[in-house]
């Protein structure tokens, strides 16, 4: 047997003690190296480590190590010097290993479990169905407000009706009570009748006057101004800009305003103007002037002529001679040497043939400068004047009176 006496692991040096754990497995260390040594030795003595010791908390301090907590074994101690070293294999850390899960316990038979987790399709399910019930919910809301309103606005439109119905009704009846039956008189009723029937369309207000107004085309009457419209064609020119095409808008113009004022109703056409195709009136007059060339003489006078393709001493030479009888109060002569761009007018062919139509010529733009630039309301007002005769119904053509024929101006057209 070995001494027990126990010794101290380490010499007396000033190095500090180690601690139970150090000790612990150097002995454990020794020990391995024995058995590997010497395999018939005999077994060491058991050696009892306490397990708060095994597994300390916390390394305890150095004074703190007590000799007796451990014993060593019998056998001598071999020199780490002279002997090999071998490490010993690592315990298991009981700590580490992993604990077997336990097997699920099955559900007994007739066992329902308190509670199982929702599948996510079902959930989808659900879900989806709560969006649509709410989806019908809503269009059902909304069809019901749109039958709402539909009905309400028939509704409004009902009784709109009925109260206007009812209001017409209440007045016509008031009024047929407090009239005198003798109230409206024959004149009355037939001038109110005439009235309704006339269709009347004057730029300016209507004043009264001793022409009776027809309900027919009759008393419309149509104005050209010559060379007017979108062609932009001046017709003749003069030397300091002077054209054909102001001098005639300004008088067609006037004669429009007067014919207006006695309650006809008036259209102001252009040279070309479609609605000429086809145009129905009582009486067509077309207004130019002649051009402002220097003849070499004194050239004035107008011009007045109708459509050669008319018969003669028909409504459109009874038209050109009411006109012209009326115009010579102007102060100029008439002339008589028409050229066949005034009988063979294109206006005359576009027309229709029930209506009489006339051109006239104002003057020379030349030797009349002065009069048909200072004097055109005197000029409307004669070519109005012409107007009314022919539709009064005045006819200054004498019984025998040849009319004039074609012939050519001294140099040139106008």
């Amino acid at each position: 047997m070995a001494d027990e006496t126990p010794k101290p692991p380490y010499n007396d040096n000033n190095a500090p003690e180690p601690s139970p754990s150090a000790l612990f497995l150097e002995m454990m260390r020794q020990a391995a190296l024995r058995d590997a040594d010497s395999p018939e030795a005999d077994e060491p003595d058991t050696l009892y480590i306490p397990e708060e010791d095994l597994f300390p908390e916390a390394d305890p301090a150095p004074n703190d190590v007590h000799p007796q907590q451990f014993e060593e074994v019998s056998e001598p101690e071999p020199d780490p010097i002279s002997e090999p070293i071998v490490e010993p294999e690592p315990e298991p850390d009981p700590i580490a290993e992993p604990k077997p899960e336990p097997e699920p316990t099955p559900i007994a038979q007739g066992r329902v479990p308190i509670y199982t987790a929702p599948d996510d399709d079902a959930i989808q399910d659900e879900r989806a169905a709560k969006l649509e019930a709410q989806r019908v919910r809503r269009l059902r809301r909304r069809q019901e407000r749109r039958q709402q309103r539909r009905v309400g606005v028939f509704g409004g439109f009902f009784r709109t009706a009925l109260v206007v119905f009812i209001a017409a009704t209440l007045s016509s009846t008031i009024f047929t009570w407090f009239t005198d039956p003798e109230f409206f008189t024959p004149d009355v009723v037939s001038g109110l009748q005439l009235a309704e029937s006339t269709s009347v369309a004057a730029a300016v207000p209507l004043t009264p006057t001793t022409i009776d107004v027809t309900p027919n085309w009759a008393r419309r009457i149509g104005i050209v101004s010559g060379h007017a419209g979108p062609e932009d064609d001046p017709g003749a020119v003069c030397d300091d800009g002077l054209t054909e095409r102001e001098i005639n808008f300004a008088v067609a113009q006037l004669v429009v305003r007067q014919l207006r004022e006695l309650g006809y109703t008036v259209d102001l056409l252009d040279e070309f103007d479609p609605r000429l195709l086809g145009y129905q009136a009582a009486a067509l007059v077309s207004i130019h002037a002649n051009d402002c060339r220097d003849y070499g003489e004194y050239v004035s006078g107008y011009l007045v002529a109708r459509a050669s393709a008319r018969p003669a001493g028909g409504r459109d030479d009874i038209l050109a001679e009411c006109v012209g009888r009326e115009y010579e109060a102007v102060g100029i002569p008439r002339r008589f040497t028409l050229t066949l761009d005034m009988t063979d007018y294109h206006t005359f062919r576009e027309i229709h043939q029930r209506t009489p139509a006339a051109i006239l010529e104002l003057g020379f733009m030349r030797d009349d400068r002065e009069l048909l630039l200072n004097e055109q309301p005197l000029l409307a007002q004669q070519i109005t004047s012409g107007i009314l005769c022919f539709l009064n119904g005045e006819n200054p053509i004498i019984t025998g009176t040849e009319f004039p024929t074609v012939t050519p101006l001294p140099t040139g057209t106008p």
